[in-house]
């Protein structure tokens, strides 16, 4: 129990996190404070300060974090960074929210929960599309078992253009293309609005469509470093017997659109547009409720940071995430680029 702010440290200053710097200040500095920021770039560095004058700054994370005195770290950098900076700030005695994708494979991954068990500290992944009221209707619906059992899903996100205003397009950097960097998202969400089942099986395939697409609109450096997949189709079967399709997509003609609907033995649900259709007695009745709300994304990053500072002060445990989920989206992940690899069905 922490009976003062909540001293946080952002590493990695660009647009996620001034969508948290803008929550953490909502929330007033007797709860929270940005008490240091970290970022390779003077430009990025310079903005965080002038937001939190207060605030040590370093171009060096390990500087940062070398003090020992925050509670929570969050990392917003790109991520082949994530692993080293997780362990270093869990070192350092701070709770760590990682923003998606969570690392580069499984075994970063396990590497990283198994130091916050050693270190008795909480590790989350910034899973903000949970906390939207929507999400949460829809997962207590299925929940409640009122609408049947899951039974498939479909999860997906496509863009009219790659994201190439970070090098998400760069394996290297990245670890994965629209699956990891995009798709990611609200597979997530569909995976623990669907009872977080256990992965058993994934095949796929990836094809990359730049620069035949798109090639023209983007700067000649991006092309040389663009070697990730732009398109994504999956089949994944869960321990409940539930099979998921996936699609991503960032060089689709379709405007930008992403979201999940998911059928159970008695309706179908969608998070965008939010639906909860339901067969009673044969015919199809509209039960979708109004919530106030319901797809605001930033809110959506700011009620899970004020949760989750919440739960730090009153020494509470993070509970909307717990490893088994975390370390299965992950092998969903790995295992459809394994698959796309080998051509073959992949077993978990």
């Amino acid at each position: 129990m922490l009976d003062r702010a909540v001293r946080i440290g952002m590493i990695g200053c660009g647009t996620q996190a001034n969508v948290h710097f803008a929550g953490i200040k909502a929330l007033g500095a007797d709860q929270a404070t940005v008490a240091a920021v970290c970022d390779l770039d003077d430009e990025r560095l310079a903005a965080a300060c002038q937001l939190w004058p207060e605030a040590r700054a370093a171009k060096d994370y390990r500087d940062m974090l070398a003090p020992g005195d925050l509670d929570l770290v969050i990392v917003a950098t790109m991520p082949n960074t994530h692993e080293a900076i997780s362990l270093a700030s869990l070192d350092a005695g701070a709770c760590v929210l990682c923003e998606k994708p969570f690392m580069m494979n499984v075994a970063q991954a396990e590497a990283v929960l198994a130091k916050a068990k050693e270190t008795g500290k909480q590790v989350q992944l910034g899973t903000n599309m949970r906390y939207l009221p929507t999400s949460r209707y829809l997962h207590d619906l299925v929940q409640g078992g009122t609408i049947g059992e899951p039974v498939f899903a479909k999860a997906w996100g496509c863009h009219d253009d790659p994201p190439v205003w970070g090098p998400h397009y760069h394996l290297a950097t990245s670890g994965g293309g629209v699956l990891a960097s995009t798709l990611v998202h609200t597979l997530d969400l569909a995976m623990w609005v669907g009872g977080s089942p256990n992965p058993l099986t994934v095949s796929a395939a990836t094809r990359r469509l730049f620069p035949g697409k798109r090639g023209p609109k983007v700067d000649a450096a991006i092309h040389a470093r663009y070697d990730a997949e732009d398109l994504i189709s999956a089949l994944v079967r869960f321990d409940n017997g539930t099979f998921y399709s996936l699609e991503g997509n960032w060089c689709s003609e379709k405007t930008d659109f992403h979201s999940f609907e998911l059928t159970t033995t008695r309706a179908t649900i969608t998070g965008e547009p939010f639906a909860v259709k339901v067969d009673v007695e044969g015919e199809i009745v509209d039960q979708t409720p109004q919530l106030d709300g319901g797809d605001d994304w930033s809110q959506s990053v700011h009620t899970q940071d004020t949760t989750l500072i919440a739960q730090l002060r009153a020494g509470e445990p993070w509970d909307m995430q717990d490893a088994r989920q975390l370390l299965n989206l992950q092998k969903v992940v790995d295992a459809c680029y394994e698959s796309a690899r080998t051509g073959r069905e992949v077993v978990l």
